[in-house]
């Protein structure tokens, strides 16, 4: 599997993204309210961060809260670049 380049402000919020994975389930759907703080990024690369990976396919976006998660790819991605077995 290939995987696209991510921005080091994507890097980020994928890690953090797979800590509420692990910490939640796979469910975990975290408001965007205040992820930048968790992903130590600021609000406008939060943001910019959310519509890379979406158009990546590497999170599904929830407009209603908002808020977002992993998509499949995005949770292998996301153990890839930590180091971990990416299936």
């Amino acid at each position: 599997m290939t995987f696209p380049d991510v921005t080091e402000s994507e890097r980020k919020l994928l890690a953090c993204l797979l800590l509420f994975y692990r910490e939640q389930g796979p469910g975990a759907v975290p408001a965007i309210r205040g992820l930048a703080d968790e992903a130590d990024i600021t609000p406008w690369d939060l943001e910019d961060a959310v519509k890379g990976l979406r158009a990546k396919g590497l999170v599904e976006y929830w407009q209603m809260q908002p808020a977002i998660r992993l998509s499949p790819e995005g949770l292998t991605l996301a153990l890839k670049l930590e180091g971990g077995p990416a299936a």
